[in-house]
């Protein structure tokens, strides 16, 4: 028995070994047949061919004519879209060229009007390829004057490009031949200052606008020498002047910059002589260029500002009624050159008179009503001098008094008027009444922040409500009192703005206009007072009296946005 199974345990062992070799040689040949199947040539190399070649080096030149993804295909490739060709040439009709207009056939095409070749001379530290693509001139495009000139102007504004010289033009059976010479710009080196004894270097870099600027630029380093002169003379220094002593040519590598510097001025007095009008006192508080605290803080001569000194006293002449006066200035220097003595000569002239006060396109109020709110007019006491601070009361006088009854769009001006008589004027107020509003629908928006104040909060400190005729003076009134309230953020406050109401018209056809009863009017049909603050919103359709805070429109919008409403136009 045991023989038996021992022999039976052989005959089983080599059943399973010859078994093992037969999966073996089977899963051999699989991976053969895989490997011929995707084409693994160092696993069945005898399975696979190799390709044939694409292009040889001649035809490589005109790769760039082919057009996108290819028309042709290779030989015996069957899945392609294009025409047949051999495997290894490019087909015809792949060597096209893709041009604004339609597609040319480069074969049937006037080789002489094509671009060979752009070629760029002169470049040492700009690459040609990184020139070739701030242009549209191409080699293989047609020849296009407008658009090269297009190009040469481009190169021009490059900051690394000081000059461009050509193009050059060469016409050949071939092609067109563009040859552009260009001369770079060195980079920005160092800057030196040489004869500053009161400025530190560090300053005068400042002030010359050359900190940042990278490539030497013969044009910004003339500006920055008249930027230091003015510089100069702003500080007390008006004889100071500056030389280019290196950098002045586009080859140079360096900027010098040789001061000529004087002694810094100070004004020691200012007199004024032939003033009848006013004390010299009054007339120092006009001017700015003045002697300094102690002589010493401030007060430096700068012949600009003292230039600019005589308009302001001009200004202050003429506002007072002498439309003649005349300013002149005289400037002395001290012995040693550093204080100076000004003296502002003045020819006063006549003052001039007001003979006649008008009124011009008035049709609510009558002349004889409107002259009674002046305070600048003739009457029994003769004909008052002209002041410019009295006219501007009576403007706003008027102004209110329009304003106060629904004319929120009344515009009055003043108009002097001089005479052939000499000394005398006419005061013409010319007057654009406008319509006159009722407040619409008053809507309260809120820009900025979380919007947590409620409507009625900004309401109760409102003066006005709907149907009332609109006050532009209890409107500015509102406006004082909602930035008192400190609800919103106000101008004091950093990014600030405090609330504004601001009128303007309904659209036609408002929900007013229907409440009321109005029929509609063409060109808007009632008020609306909007604004914007520190929290406003974008202004919505219709109507009424918007009030608003907060910077301009562009933060969260109002709670419950405000529904359209109108007003009525009487």
């Amino acid at each position: 028995m045991t023989g038996v199974s021992l022999q039976s345990t052989k005959q089983s062992s080599a059943q399973s070994k010859q078994r093992g070799r037969i999966s073996y040689g089977l899963l051999s040949c699989l991976i053969l047949a895989v490997a011929a199947m995707a084409g693994c040539q160092n696993l069945a190399p005898s399975l696979l061919t190799a390709p044939d070649p694409i292009l040889d080096a001649t035809q490589l030149e005109n790769v760039r004519f082919q057009s996108p993804g290819g028309s042709g295909s290779r030989g015996g490739g069957g899945g392609g879209s294009g025409t047949q060709g051999p495997a290894t040439l490019l087909n015809n009709e792949s060597h096209r060229l893709k041009l604004d207009g339609p597609v040319i056939n480069l074969e049937n095409a006037d080789q002489s009007q094509l671009i060979s070749a752009v070629i760029f001379q002169g470049n040492t530290t700009l690459a040609t390829h990184h020139l070739k693509r701030h242009i549209s001139t191409r080699a293989g495009r047609y020849y296009d004057p407008d658009k090269l000139q297009q190009d040469v102007k481009t190169l021009w504004r490059m900051p690394e490009i000081a000059k461009v010289n050509g193009p050059f033009i060469d016409q050949r059976p071939d092609g067109i031949v563009i040859t552009i010479d260009i001369e770079e710009r060195r980079s920005a080196g160092t800057i030196d200052f040489i004869g500053n004894r009161s400025v530190a270097d560090k300053t005068l870099l400042r002030e010359s606008g050359l900190e940042d600027v990278a490539h030497h630029d013969v044009h910004k380093i003339r500006i920055a020498k008249t930027r230091l002169e003015e510089y100069y003379r702003a500080q007390g220094y008006p004889r100071t002047q500056v030389e280019i002593r290196e950098g002045n040519e586009a080859t140079d590598s360096h900027v010098t910059f040789l001061v000529h510097e004087d002694r810094q001025q100070r004004i020691w007095k200012v007199d004024f002589e032939g003033n009848t009008l006013a004390s010299d006192a009054r007339l120092k508080s006009q001017i700015q260029a003045k002697p300094g605290i102690m002589k010493i803080f401030g007060g430096l001569a700068e012949k600009k500002k003292i230039d600019q000194d005589i308009v302001r006293l001009e200004a202050y002449y003429k506002s007072l009624g002498y439309f003649n006066v005349q300013i002149g200035r005289e400037i002395e220097e001290s012995n040693d050159g550093r204080w100076l003595n000004v003296r502002f000569i003045i020819n006063e002239g006549p003052r001039y008179r007001v003979r006649e006060v008008r009124f011009v396109g008035n049709e609510r109020y009558q002349s004889s009503d409107l002259i009674q709110l002046l305070t600048f007019k003739p009457d029994e006491g003769g004909q008052p001098e002209f002041n410019s601070t009295s006219m501007s009361e009576d403007l706003t006088a008027l102004r209110d008094l329009y304003g106060a009854n629904g004319y929120v769009y009344a515009d009055v001006k003043a108009e002097p008027r001089f005479l052939e008589e000499p000394g005398y004027i006419d005061m013409v107020y010319r007057i654009s009444e406008g319509e006159q509003y009722r407040v619409g629908k008053i809507n309260v928006n809120y820009n900025g922040g979380n919007g947590i104040t409620r409507r009625e909060v900004v309401l109760n400190r409102l003066s006005l409500r709907p149907g009332d005729l609109i006050d532009s003076r209890k409107l500015r009134g509102d406006e004082r009192r909602l930035a008192s309230a400190r609800i919103f953020a106000t101008g004091q406050e950093t990014g600030g703005t405090p609330p504004r109401i601001v009128v303007s018209p309904p659209e036609n056809g408002s929900e007013f206009d229907r409440i009321t009863g109005k029929e509609p009017k063409p060109a808007g049909s009632g008020s609306r007072s909007s604004g914007s603050g520190s929290r406003s919103s974008a202004p919505p359709s219709g109507s009424g009296t918007r009030v608003s805070s907060g910077p301009p429109p562009g933060g969260s919008g109002s709670r419950g946005g405000p529904p359209s409403g109108s007003g009525s136009r009487y």
